[in-house]
Formats: C-alpha cells, sequence, structure tokens
C-alpha cells in the first residue's frame, strides 16, 4: 500500500469515526432533552423504549446491513431479498414491542403507536446510513443523521410552543426526524444504488443464510451488559449498579471509536474478499496495533481526567479500580473487532457468533463466580475483558485459516 493510499484509508477510517461520533452525539443530545424538559421519571420510560429501538436497530443492521454489503446486492433476486427481510424485520419487531408496550401498560396506546414509528424509521435510516458506508460516502451520513436531528429539534420546538412536551411528542419527533435523514440519505445515496426492485423471485434463504446470525450477533453485548447489572443489583444493590454503569458511561467514546473502526474496516475487508485480493490478516494485525497504541493514549487521558471530570459531570468519585477494568475491557473489544469482522466477510459469520456467543457466556460465568466468592464489582470488567480476548484468540486463528478467495 503506497503512501497515496495510506492516506486514503486514514481518511475514510477516520470519516467512520466521525460517523458513529455524530450518530452518538444526537443520541445523547436527545436523551438530555428528555431528562431535563420531562423529568427524570418520564427519562426512565424514555431510555427503556429508546434502548429497545436502538437494540432492534442493531440486529437489523446485522440482518439486513451487513449482508448488503458483503452479498452481491447488485443482483436482483438478492436485492429484492434485501428489501424484503427489511420490511418484515421492521414491521415485525415494531408491532410486536408496541404491543408488548401497550399491553403491559408501559405506555399508553397512543405512545405506543408512535413508539412502533420511531422504531421503523429508525430502522430504515440506519440501513440507508449502512448503504452509505458500503461506498465510504461517511460525510454524507454526517448530513443525513444532522439534517433528521435539526428537523427533530425544530418540530419539538414547534410543539412546545403549542402545548406542554410529552413522552409521546418526544417518540413523534424521533419518528419524523429519522424519516427525514431516511430521505435525505436515500437522496445522497449514488445514483447506481439508488433502486427498488419488485419483490417476485426474492432470494429470501440467501440473505437469511449470512444475515441472520449477524443479527444475532447484534444482541450478545446488550444482553451481556443486561446480565451483569441484574446478577450484581440481586448481589451488592442499585447503588453498585450506578456505580459500575457510570463508570463504563464515562470509558464508552473509547468504544466509540472502536465502533466507528469496525464499520469501516467490515465494508474494506468486504470490497478485498469481492476483489480476490489477500493480505487482510497483515492489515488486521496492524489494525490491532493502532487500536491498542490509541486505547493506550485514550486510557491515559480517561484516568488523569476521572477525578475531577465524575463529580461533575456524574455526580459521583469514580473508583480508579473500577474506570481502570472498564478501559481493559475496551481493550480487548478493539484486539477482537478487526478479526472477527475479517471472519464475517468470509462466510464464517456462523463461526463468529458461536465465538462470541461462548465468550460472552463466559463472561457471565466469571460476573456470578466473582459475586459468590464476595469480589468487588469493580473487578467485574476485568472479567469481561479476558473472556472477550480469548474470543479474539480464537477469531484471530479462524481468520487465519479462512482461504482469501472468495
Amino acid at each position: 500500500m503506497g503512501p497515496g493510499e495510506g492516506a486514503r484509508v486514514k481518511r475514510k477510517a477516520l470519516g467512520a469515526i466521525a460517523a458513529q461520533a455524530a450518530q452518538a452525539a444526537v443520541s445523547l443530545a436527545l436523551q438530555i432533552l428528555v431528562a431535563r424538559l420531562l423529568g427524570i421519571a418520564d427519562y426512565g420510560r424514555f431510555a427503556i423504549l429508546y434502548g429497545v429501538i436502538v437494540l432492534a436497530s442493531g440486529v437489523v443492521t446485522g440482518l439486513v446491513g451487513d449482508a448488503l454489503i458483503v452479498l452481491d446486492r447488485a443482483d436482483r433476486r438478492i436485492r429484492a431479498g434485501l428489501e424484503v427481510w427489511l420490511a418484515i424485520a421492521a414491521a415485525t419487531s415494531a408491532v410486536i414491542a408496541a404491543a408488548a408496550a401497550a399491553a403491559s401498560g408501559f405506555a399508553s396506546p397512543a405512545e405506543a403507536g408512535l413508539f412502533a414509528l420511531a422504531m421503523i424509521a429508525f430502522v430504515v435510516e440506519e440501513i440507508v446510513r449502512r448503504l452509505l458506508m458500503a461506498g465510504y460516502a461517511f460525510s454524507r451520513v454526517i448530513a443525513a443523521d444532522l439534517t433528521g436531528f435539526v428537523v427533530s429539534l425544530a418540530l419539538l420546538a414547534a410543539a412546545a410552543a403549542v402545548q406542554a412536551l410529552s413522552l409521546g411528542a418526544f417518540l413523534g419527533v424521533i419518528a419524523a426526524g429519522q424519516t427525514v435523514g431516511a430521505i435525505v440519505g436515500w437522496r445522497l445515496v449514488p445514483r447506481s444504488e439508488r433502486v427498488l426492485v419488485g419483490w417476485r423471485g426474492a432470494n429470501l434463504r440467501t440473505v437469511w443464510g449470512y444475515g441472520a446470525w449477524r443479527g444475532l450477533q447484534q444482541t450478545l453485548r446488550p444482553a451481556m451488559l443486561t446480565g451483569v447489572r441484574v446478577v450484581v443489583l440481586a448481589a451488592t444493590g442499585a447503588a453498585a449498579v450506578g456505580m459500575l454503569e457510570a463508570a463504563r458511561t464515562y470509558t464508552s467514546p473509547l468504544l466509540l471509536v472502536v465502533g466507528g473502526l469496525s464499520s469501516f474496516l467490515f465494508v474494506r475487508f468486504a470490497d478485498h474478499r469481492r476483489e480476490g485480493r489477500s493480505g487482510s490478516l497483515r492489515e488486521s494485525d496492524r489494525v490491532v496495533l493502532v487500536l491498542v497504541g490509541a486505547t493506550v493514549l485514550m486510557s491515559a487521558v480517561a484516568l488523569g481526567a476521572g477525578p475531577w471530570l465524575g463529580p461533575l459531570a456524574f455526580g459521583v468519585a469514580f473508583d480508579p479500580t473500577m474506570l481502570v477494568a472498564w478501559l481493559v475491557y475496551g481493550l480487548s473489544v478493539a484486539v477482537v473487532t478487526p478479526y472477527g469482522a475479517l471472519s464475517a466477510v468470509a462466510g464464517r459469520q456462523r463461526v463468529v457468533f458461536m465465538v462470541r456467543l461462548s465468550d460472552t457466556l463466559l463472561g457471565l460465568v466469571l460476573t456470578v463466580v466473582i459475586v459468590l466468592v464476595g469480589g468487588s464489582p469493580a473487578l467485574i470488567p476485568f472479567a469481561l475483558a479476558a473472556a472477550s480476548a480469548l474470543g479474539g484468540v480464537a477469531l484471530r486463528w479462524i481468520a487465519a485459516n479462512t482461504p482469501s478467495a472468495p
């Protein structure tokens, strides 16, 4: 790889990180607005509903978004399969989640309806983002996200001028903003990619065969973190969960960088695969070294700022051990991610899922063991990191033993 290509790769990688950061900033701003304008009780309800939306979006992104990058989306039957599965997954998840929210009394019927619309809009916009990422158009991804956010703010201001804001109002403006973001993003997609086809003869089996495993993988980390919270809550109480979550949230920018690079690498490795190019394992090794170096630097900054930023942002003083533990966990994710992406684009998505499922279960078992022997909750992220690192070793072995030919 020459100097010119190396510079282009760096620009694309930075663009992927910027796109991830923009989406995270929009999400954070919305949550802050809800907490400030509606109060903590409605914010709690919003956080749960929004978390379900994000989880559903992740699953559909794995099922359809990853499949459209790896499979031949120029094939009419494959493209039809992608469209059908997007429609099925978006509609099914929205109907089930909204019905559950309404039936349980967690949301009113009107709120549940707006919740369903917000979920569908969020999922569709995420797939449009993925289509833009497939062409490395990360600046256009940011443009679509920010346009949708500006529209949401304008509608929120208009609603506030008419009557007092409610949870339903926020769900409605999210649905509208994401819809606008999806439309803008679709218009920014290159004309050759901006094609919808009829669903007759859709190749549902091929899309499902690849995407289902990627979609399932998206559930593993949220499920693991939820399990950790439940175990810590049962053993030591809500205060310990709060401290653990505060430290995790504080270190989350590290995972933001890793997530952005992961999106970029997935697209890049898929392109290499289609072109029959080899050497991606060496590139993965180089990326891991870069990520390790960046993680160490970011961790040093986070540890230095923790004593004053913790009380300022979260109202609590961080446990230094807990902070280091979450940073080590972030380092383990950085080491694992490139090898998982490389193996997944090579058609080993089922094996990648089984490895990640195994290290997730191992992390939960180690969490229970720490609690049972009376260990500090601060040690739990170390256990999760150890399990993740073992999965990384397995994934690198898989990547090294996967043929390079498409």
